[in-house]
This record gives C-alpha cells, sequence and structure tokens, in this order.
C-alpha cells in the first residue's frame, strides 16, 4: 500500500463519520492534512508524535493494539490531544476548517486504521520500507528517520 493510499483510507473512515463538519470533507482534502501530520519533509511516514504521545499519556494499550494482530481498541477523541499535543491537532483542526472538537473527532475515527495499517500485516508501510532498505544497516537508517 502506498501512503497517500493509506492516508486516503483514512480520509474515508473520516468523511464517513458520523461528525457533520467532518463527513461533508473532500477525501483528498483530509488525506492531505493526514499527510501533513505523519510525514517528514521527505514524504516519509513519520509515527514519532504518536510514541511520542504514547510515552506521556498512558495510552500505550490502545496505541499497541493498533499496531498489533488483533482487533483496534478505540481511542476517545479527548485521548487525541493528549496523545498527539494541542499544536498538531490544531494544525489538523486548522487546514481542514473544522473546530477542534470535530478535528478531535475525526482523528478518533482515523488514527486506529491509519496505524494499524501501516504497520501491520505483509502489505504494511513499514514492512515495504523495510523490504527496501535491503540490509539491516540500510532498515536502521529507515526506522531512524521515521522514529526522529
Amino acid at each position: 500500500m502506498e501512503l497517500m493510499e493509506l492516508f486516503k483510507s483514512g480520509a474515508k473512515c473520516i468523511a464517513a463519520s458520523g461528525d457533520n463538519a467532518a463527513s461533508g470533507l473532500d477525501i483528498d482534502k483530509i488525506a492531505k492534512a493526514l499527510s501533513t501530520m505523519l510525514t517528514h519533509k521527505e514524504g516519509t511516514l513519520d509515527l514519532s508524535p504518536i510514541m511520542i504521545g504514547l510515552s506521556k499519556s498512558g495510552l500505550s494499550d490502545i496505541v499497541n493494539s493498533w499496531m498489533g494482530t488483533g482487533a483496534n481498541l478505540p481511542i476517545l477523541p479527548e485521548q487525541i490531544v493528549t496523545l498527539l499535543g494541542e499544536e498538531r491537532v490544531g494544525r489538523f483542526s486548522d487546514q481542514l476548517g473544522i473546530s477542534k472538537e470535530s478535528a478531535q473527532q475525526a482523528l478518533a475515527e482515523a488514527l486506529p486504521r491509519v496505524v494499524d495499517q501501516a504497520t501491520g500485516g505483509s502489505e504494511s508501510i513499514v514492512d515495504e520500507m523495510l523490504g527496501q532498505a535491503g540490509s539491516s544497516q540500510g532498515a536502521m537508517e529507515m526506522l531512524s528517520k521515521m522514529f526522529r
């Protein structure tokens, strides 16, 4: 799965949510906002905001479920700010022109799916990237870029 396909999958989840403010938004616009939030400047996947928030939030069981093979545990909209921080959620909200509350709800809907698809299974973004790295040295370099 390509990175933009991953973000479009999350965007479709947001557009299909019950939140009126987010449900009418353009899929490409939502995908771009997710991309801005979850990629490095070079365009590579950046899950570090989630990992950093994870270490500070006490939400490790929830986020670990997204990375595992079982069912994804839900995250509450108010926990999104704890996980990602006010600034990141605010930028996402501003980019889409929706309220902070709608942004939190949208991210609570999309993040479990995006992280699950990025990290799980044989067609995950992480597996593809590690396969392209070619060696353990290349894999370590790629991982260091993902989580800086």
